[in-house]
Formats: structure tokens, sequence, C-alpha cells
């Protein structure tokens, strides 16, 4: 034992009393139980279970200079401990709300980190007594007065932890019906993870890897086998140590498909009724607990044969989500699967059927100032038939009651489309425009983070969860980016996903040698993947849980080839993928800035694109007829660079911008919109110029490199053609996305489709109006894109 955990152990590890609830039991000299052993050994596996906590601590207090090998894995290794013993989890929710409590009187910055810990493994836990689920309850109550994202993540953790206490086991029901779609009527609710992949930037190796180890946890397991999951955990959770698990288990083997779905309605029904009451949480407790006491009475009457009585948990290990993996090869996978994902769970309802079974639904609609050219035909409701007009009728004219034959003499559609409202569809992109991207109008530098998403879990509206994962380089998130853009402009136009399904992202970074000679390599020194360097500094849970992948997953993917052997019962790298889907729910946003390039052909129309990480230009060196007559030393200093016209506004952090306008000798420039450091964290480019500057000295004239930094939101830049020369532009650090012959490019925010759609409407009935008039003063102006952490921004 070392010698700096000693102490701490004899501190919390002293003697806790238990107030159980009524109904339930747990003994606290539980080691005299069968298979514990002696006292002495229940001590044993609190403090193994307290030095992980410390280990955990410790390298969060280490930060990101810290040794990378072994992040990650702290955390893994203590969930497995309490996977393996039910009552390490008892100690472990123990441990943690005392170290919580050390961490909010003195360093404040791993508390989210360790309050995250705990409600996964509250949400695992076969039993927490309630003395322990009130005091984590108070604790995030306490956290309400901390700043954000402090006071937001406690408080969506009441909300859970109340829910917890009124009904044990809700948690992780919901969880598995969402994951696994289990049917039901009180919570009819699917999650599905899709995993992407870029084979243009991991190799084949890595991708086979991560393909069969996914393959490996989606056995397909019968819906009755986690219906027998909800039914043991949920009882368990709330009646302790009288409920006899390995009985219960024995009865639901044996009973037919059709009784165990009645019993899971059932366990379903009263959870999600107790739940939701209105009560005081121990009135709400008690009853709740009565009722499951009658259930398991009941199912336990039916045992063939009496077994030993059996007063020790055991745990009901929490099943893998179920992920799809994907190499993400044609530019709309993403849309054919969310599309055939929601298709599919319809059970062939005529509404998502026909809403896509138009091709023209599923082309590529314009970009924004083009809505116009492609109009939806729209069906037109005025016949000429004052009964079809929908007004009601005067008293006067109200016709009498006629014979079935004069109604069938008049005039009638038949076979008519189904319409929709103009004003309904209006009201669908705005709502979902408000779920997605930063409300309002006004732009701010702040970058937007956080949102409420696990209250959904308690209020739905829509009846599915998409949770898109990528895993790569920086070059994928560019992908996913123009794909999301592509995903809006098809909602905007007609709203096939907006009202059913929940969209959340999240991100792995994976690199590994292979691959990096088909990154187009930069001007300056740059990091593959920046993006997970950036949200790794934002947020420390991340960088240890996320970042640590980015080495190790091509590392196990060579083992696995090296040695032949797949990953056994512990698979770790889908391991940290489910608690990334599950526990990672705190959006970031990044802004997609769109591009227009004009090439050197006048022939050629300008091309639209998207980026999310950087732009690189580059000039290629392009020499003259009459370079040739100049000296090799004058052809080096002169010769590359090229006179470049640069407009663009600056800004400041007052909200107020200026057009400014300049000209540059540029050898090359980078527009990147991840900042570099934490102080430069504000939503915008930042631009930089290698440009040539003469300088006269006592030698003579000399030509030197400089770098000019410009902050902007929008920027031209056009390049002066006395040589014939033009750029060279690179996007998102991917091969795959190189614009040549360019001679101009201009960078601005990408906007929401929406917003566009909308104001071109209102610009119809107000020409003279140049500022945004109708809905569009209330909408959201730039299109962003949410990347999930763990804590959002601390």
């Amino acid at each position: 034992m070392e010698p700096g955990v000693k102490d701490p152990v004899k501190d919390t590890a002293a003697s806790w009393e238990v107030k159980p609830a009524e109904g339930t039991r747990l003994s606290q000299d539980y080691c005299t139980s069968t298979g514990v052993g002696s006292p002495g050994i229940a001590g044993n596996a609190e403090a193994d279970v307290l030095r992980s906590v410390k280990a955990i601590i410790r390298e969060l207090e280490e930060g990101p200079s810290g040794v990378q090998c072994s992040r990650g894995m702290f955390r893994w290794t203590l969930h497995k401990k309490t996977e393996r013993d039910p009552y390490n989890n008892i100690f472990l929710v123990k441990i943690l709300i005392s170290e919580l409590e050390l961490a909010k009187k003195n360093n404040k910055h791993y508390i989210l980190p360790l309050l995250n810990i705990l409600m996964y493994a509250i949400i695992q836990a076969a039993y927490v007594p309630d003395d322990l689920h009130e005091k984590a309850y108070k604790f995030c109550k306490r956290l309400l007065s901390f700043a954000k994202p402090y006071c937001t993540i406690a408080h969506e953790y009441a909300v859970m932890l109340k829910a917890e206490r009124k009904a044990p086991g809700v948690l992780y029901q919901r969880l598995i019906i969402s994951e696994h779609g289990l049917k039901n009527d009180t919570f009819p609710h699917l999650e599905k993870t899709f995993v992407f992949a870029d084979p243009g930037a991991i190799s084949e190796e890595i991708c086979n890897y991560l393909y069969n180890e996914i393959q490996s946890m989606n056995p397909n397991e019968l819906l009755t086998v986690n219906m027998g999951h909800v039914i043991k955990h949920t009882i368990q959770a709330a009646l302790g140590e009288n409920c006899n698990i390995s009985r219960l288990d024995d009865v639901l083997q044996n009973e037919p498909c059709n009784v165990i779905e009645g019993y899971f309605q059932e366990v379903v029904a009263i959870t999600e009724q107790s739940c939701l009451s209105s009560e005081e949480v121990t009135t709400g407790q008690k009853k709740h607990i009565s009722k499951l006491q009658r259930l398991y009475q009941t199912i336990i009457s039916s045992a063939r044969q009496a077994l030993p009585s059996n007063d020790r948990l055991q745990n009901i290990l929490l099943p893998k989500p179920n992920i799809s993996f994907f190499m993400w090869k044609e530019d709309d996978l993403l849309w054919k699967e969310l599309v055939q994902f929601v298709k599919n769970r319809f059970e062939g309802s005529q509404e998502i059927i026909n809403s896509d079974s138009d091709n023209s639904e599923m082309i590529e609609p314009t970009d924004s100032p083009n809505f116009e050219q492609t109009r939806l035909s729209v069906l037109s409701t005025d016949s000429g038939i004052v009964r079809d007009c929908g007004d009601p009728p005067l008293l006067n004219d109200c016709p009498h009651q006629e014979t079935p034959e004069k109604e069938q003499s008049k005039l009638s559609r038949r076979c008519g489309m189904k319409k929709k409202s103009h004003h309904s569809h209006d009201t669908l992109i705005l709502s979902d425009v408000y779920d997605n991207t930063a409300t309002g109008a006004g732009l701010k530098l702040q970058r937007k983070f956080g949102c409420n998403m696990t209250l959904a879990n308690f209020k739905q509206q829509k009846p599915y969860t998409a949770r898109v994962m990528v895993i790569g380089g920086d070059c994928i998130l560019g992908k996913l980016a123009k794909a999301f853009l592509s995903l809006r402009k098809r909602e905007t136009r007609r709203c096939i996903l907006t009202t059913k399904l929940n969209l959340h992202f999240y991100y792995i970074p994976v690199t590994d040698a292979v691959s990096a000679g088909k990154v187009v390599p930069l001007l300056h020194n740059d990091l593959s993947c920046e993006m997970s360097r950036y949200l790794g500094s934002i947020d420390p849970w991340y960088n240890s849980n996320i970042n640590s992948l980015r080495a190790m997953i091509p590392e196990l993917a060579r083992m696995t080839t090296s040695f032949g052997q797949q990953s056994g019962a512990d698979p770790f790298v889908v391991d940290v993928t489910s608690y990334y889907v599950r526990m990672g729910y705190q959006p970031v946003y990044f802004q997609i800035y769109s591009v227009t390039f004009t090439f050197t052909d006048e022939t050629v129309e300008c091309v639209d694109d998207v980026f999310l990480i950087q732009l690189v230009a580059d000039f290629p060196q392009l020499k003259c007829a009459k370079e040739s007559t100049l000296t090799r030393k004058r052809a080096t200093s002169d010769g590359t660079w090229v006179q470049t016209e640069v407009t663009y506004k600056k800004i400041a952090l007052s909200s107020r911008e200026s057009t400014r306008k300049f000209t540059s000798r540029c050898t090359g420039l980078v527009m990147k919109a991840i900042p570099s450091n934490e102080t430069e964290d504000l939503v915008c480019l930042n631009v930089n110029f290698s440009e040539v500057t003469n300088k006269i000295n006592l030698s003579g004239k000399v030509s030197l490199a400089e770098n000019i930094k410009i902050r902007t939101s929008h920027i031209k830049i056009e390049v002066q053609d006395w040589c014939g020369r033009s750029m060279v532009v690179h996007l998102d650090k991917d091969s795959r996305r190189i614009y040549k012959d360019v001679v101009s490019i201009e960078v601005s925010p990408c906007l929401e489709p929406g917003y566009n759609l909308h104001k071109l409407r209102s610009s119809r009935f107000n020409h003279h109006e140049t500022e945004n008039v109708g809905l569009t003063k209330y909408m959201p102006k730039r299109l962003l894109l949410p990347i999930n952490t763990f804590a959002g921004i601390l």
C-alpha cells in the first residue's frame, strides 16, 4: 500500500451507518454474507477502490502535460472493479461523495470528472442505499451557486438523482429501452450509435480492427434477454438484498416470451408512474417499493422448485449500445443512414415513406441565394368551390340534411395529395433551428457551449436519437461539417427527420504513421488533430478518456494483427465508446465557414464549399518569361511572391466591425478556425499571411519574410494577375479537397439554410427593408456544428 494512500483509507473507510428505506435491507457487515469473507477482505476491497479514485485525481491534477499512455485506463479499470462486485459500487459512491466535498472546498477543477464517474456508477449500480442518493442529490444542489458549466450540469444531475430516488433503477431502465428498442407504452424512445471512419485518413488495418471489435460486441441478443435485465435490475435496485436475484433469474429463464414481456411492461409502467408522480420523494419511493414487492412475489411464486435463500447482491451488467460501423466513402452516406434508421422503425408508416419517395427530395438543394430556382410545387387549396375554402357557412346558407344519393352526386376530389400548411412548415424549421444552434440573431465572439440534453430523456418530445461518432483526423470533421450543411438544406426544403430525430455528434481522434503521408503538408508546424487538442484543453475529462485513444487504437490494431487475437470479454475501445456516448452530452459549438472560389478560366463557374478547421492557400512557382533574365539570387527573393488584394472585416470584443483593405506581397496564407490556445478562444478566423518585404540596410536591399496576423469573420483575397499566377487551396487538411487555378477566395460564416429561406420569403413583402424582418429577427443566423464533450468549456 502506498504511503500517500494509507491515511485517506482510514478517513473514508470509517464506520458508516446505513438507513435503509422501508422494505429494503442492506447489512452493514455484508462481509459475513455468502462468498464475501471476513471484514478484512471488505476493508481491502474498499481500499482498492479508493486507490483507483486517488489515481484518477492525480491524473487530473497533472493536466495535459502528464503521461499519456495510461490516460483513460484508470477510469476503465475502476468501472471493471464495480462490475465484478456490486458492493464495490456502493464503496465507490460513498468515496466519490467524500472526495467531491473536498474538491468543492479546495480544487474544483476536477469536480465534474468525479461527478461524471458518480452518475455512471449510480446508473450501473445493483443497489444504492437511499442515504447515499440523498447525499449526492444535496451535493448537486449546492453546486447550483457555481458558475457555468458547473451549475447547469449539477442541475441536470440533480433531476436525474431525484428521479432515481423516487423510482430506483429508472436510469438503467431507460438506457436499455432506448439503446435496444424495447417496445413499451410509457417510454417509447429509440437510440442508435453510428460510427463513421474515414478510410482515406486511417489505415485499413485500423478500420478492420474497429469493425471487428464493434461487430463482436453486437451479438443481436433476443429482446426477452434485455427485458429480463430490466426486470431483474429494477426489482433489485428497489428491494436490495430482500430480492433473491438467483431465484428470480431462474424463474424468468423458464418462462415463455409472452410472460416475460408482460412482466417487463408492468415493471416499466410502475417505474414511469412513480418517476413522473408529483408526490414527495419518500412517499413515492415507499409506494414504488411496495408495488415492486408485490410483483416480485407474484413472479417467484411460479417457481417450479425452491431455491436456497440468497441475500447477496448480484450485478446486472449494462449491455453495450446498438452500434453500427461504416466506412465513409459516399458524401451522402450520413443522410441515407439516418433516413433508413427512421424509416425502419416506423414499421411501414406511410408518412415517412411518402416523404422520401420522390427522387427530387434526395437531390442536393442549391445554395442559399438560389432557393427560388428549386421551388417545390405547392398544392393550391382554392378550387373555386365555396365549400372548399374552409370558412364556416352562414346560418342561412346551411344546407338541409340530404340523402346519400344526393351526396354522391356532389363534386368531390379523389386521390388528392396530402397537403401541409405553409405556416406549419415554417414552424418546424424554426423549432429545429432553436434546438441545434445558438438562439437569437445577435452574433457574439464567445463560443457557445452546453445544453440540457439529459433532461430531454425525462421529457422526450422526439421518438428517436441518433448519435453520430466520427473517427479519424481533422479531415473527417470537415467532411462531417459538409454533410451537416447538406442535411440542414434538405430539412429546410422538407422536414423528414426534424420532427422525429435528435442528432448528436461525437469525435474520437485517430492517427497513424501509415496515413500521415496522405495528408497535405501544411505551411507551418501543425497538429494532425487540432480539434481534439482544443477539446482536451477545455475539458480535462475528454483529454483523459478520448484523446488517449489517438495513439492507443493504432497500437491495439497492430497488436491484434501481429498476435491474431481479438479483444476478449473486456474490449477497451468499445467500452470507452459506450461511456462517451452515454455520458458525453455537453456540446461545444463550432462555426462552419463557407468559401467561394473564382478560377482563372472565366468560363468556369464559381464553386462554393465549406470548411471547419482550416484553409491553406499556396502559390506555385510559375516563372514568367522575363524572369529568366534575372539572376538566381533575385529570382529566389522576388519570384516566389504574388501581389494580392485583401479586403476583410476586422472584429473586436465590442462586436463592432470595420472594413479594411490592403495589398500584400504574399507567399502563402493559413486561415484557422480553431484557436491555438485558451486565451484566443473566440469565434473568428485567425488569418496568417506570409509576406515578403524589402528593407535597405548597409549591405543593400534585402527581402525579408514576415507574418501578418489578422482576426476576421469575412475576408476576400484576390490575386493581382500580373504574372499569370494563381492559388492552390486545401480545405481541412484533406488531400481530396484541393482547388487549383484559383484567383479569388471569399470566406464568410456559413448561414443557417432555414434563416436564408425565411429571409427570402420575408423580403418579398418588404422590398425596402435591408435588415432582418419577420421571423428572421428571432432566428439564429449562423450554422454551428455541435461536438459533444463531458463538461463543455471549463
